[in-house]
This record gives C-alpha cells, structure tokens and sequence, in this order.
C-alpha cells in the first residue's frame, strides 16, 4: 500500500503546477482585459466604441484624452499578451499602473463596491510579473529556441 505524505500534499508543488497555475491567472486577466478593452476601442462585446468612451474618461473622470487613449489599448493589446504570453512581463507591468490608476479613480466611490474590481486585477498583474509566463506562454517557446541556437563558443567573450 502507498504511503500518502500529508506534507508534501498539504504544501508541495510542482512547475507544472506552477504553470498551469499562471496560465490560469494569465488568461482570466487577460480575457477579461481584452474584452473590456475592446469594447472601449472598437465597440465589440456592447462596448461603447473608443470616442465615447475617451469622451467620458475626460469628461467625468477627468483623465486627459492621452492617457485615456493609452489606458484603453493597454487593456486591450496588454490582455492579448497576457493571453498568449507573449512579453508578458512588460505587458503585466503596463496593466498593473493602468489598474493602480484605475483604483486610485475609483477608490473614492469605494472599495468594496468599485476599487476592489481595479485593485485584484492589479494584484493579479503583480503575480505574473514576478512569476513570469512559465512553461505555457509564447515567451517560454522563443526562449527555449533561443537557447537552443547558443553554444559553448557563442557564450566566450
């Protein structure tokens, strides 16, 4: 009879797991980012389409129409890479500021009701950025054909 070990059923992982784990948080984030984001720059999944909705990030938010328009391609093209981990790191950096602002907005309506939406998927930025998009990302397969091509000569200086 196998012996369970509680322990390591309690606290162990593995990469895999750790992987599969990422790339679930990976593509919730950027599923939804990429479908809120193209709502606000094409209109789809009944968004309101980009000069509406830069017309209201300057009017009733008060953010300039610059960094509107940045915020909602961020969303857009970030929650695609994010998908496909594809420079993960760099996009999950852009959408942690772009949801640190979006928190900071709508900390003062409240949090529970409004702030904690920004404020998780920021954090959840936060996870992939350090974490980095593991074995199941587009970045994992140009590194591994990169280093597939080094040799021991290619590394001497």
């Amino acid at each position: 009879m196998r012996k369970i070990n509680f322990q390591k059923l309690l606290a162990g992982t593995n990469d895999k797991f750790l992987s599969t784990g990422i790339l679930l948080l990976r593509c919730t984030i950027g599923g939804i980012l990429f479908v809120v984001g193209a709502g606000k720059v094409f209109g789809w999944f009944g968004g309101m389409g980009l000069e509406v909705t830069i017309q209201m990030f300057v009017t009733k938010v008060g953010i300039p129409a610059p960094l509107a328009y940045l915020s909602c391609y961020t969303e857009f093209v970030g929650g695609l890479l994010l998908i496909l981990g594809l420079l993960t790191r760099p996009a999950a950096f852009a959408v942690t500021i772009n949801m640190l602002v979006a928190t900071r907005v709508t900390m003062p309506r409240g949090f529970l009701a409004f702030a904690s939406y920004p404020f998780t998927l920021m954090i959840i930025a936060i996870v992939i950025m350090l974490a980095g998009p593991l074995f199941y990302s587009v970045d994992y397969l140009f590194a591994k054909s990169v280093e597939s091509f080094k040799t021991d000569d290619n590394l001497t200086l």
